[in-house]
């Protein structure tokens, strides 16, 4: 996963099937509480903050050249 990337939350989160999230990889790090991907959202009310994951929980739907 790289800056520029969507992505949306894997098949293992149950609870976002069928919401047609999709997000933009804004930044690639080592951020609080084990999470190392800043996204920044489609559909939030909060998209404009940046909400750091867990890489392991998204799946890269256009990768970025």
């Amino acid at each position: 996963m790289k800056v520029g990337d969507l992505v949306t939350y894997n098949s293992e989160q149950h609870w976002a099937e069928g919401l047609n999230i999709v997000g933009l990889v804004v930044d690639v790090g080592m951020f609080a509480g084990n999470k190392d991907v800043k996204v920044l959202w489609n559909s939030r009310r909060d998209a404009w903050a940046n909400n750091t994951y867990k890489s392991e929980h998204l799946e890269v739907i256009s990768a970025s050249r």
